[in-house]
């Protein structure tokens, strides 16, 4: 799964990964919030999940971070 994500989907689920806020992923990427949830809705997409918290286990699990 993690070859299906685009080196930006990856920044945001590792942010996600380390607990940071949707506000605190756009500021360190300089993105906007409403696009770190456009990257995260494309990430539960390719990963086959509902909630960040399955994108996080899912992620870990699977080496992705």
């Amino acid at each position: 799964p993690a070859a299906n994500l685009t080196k930006r989907e990856k920044e945001v689920l590792d942010l996600l990964c380390q607990g940071k806020s949707y506000k605190v992923i756009a500021d360190d990427l300089f993105i906007s919030p409403d696009t770190v949830r456009y990257h995260l809705k494309n990430i539960y997409k390719k990963l086959q999940v509902n909630s960040k918290y399955e994108a996080v286990i899912k992620a870990l699990k699977n080496g992705m971070v």
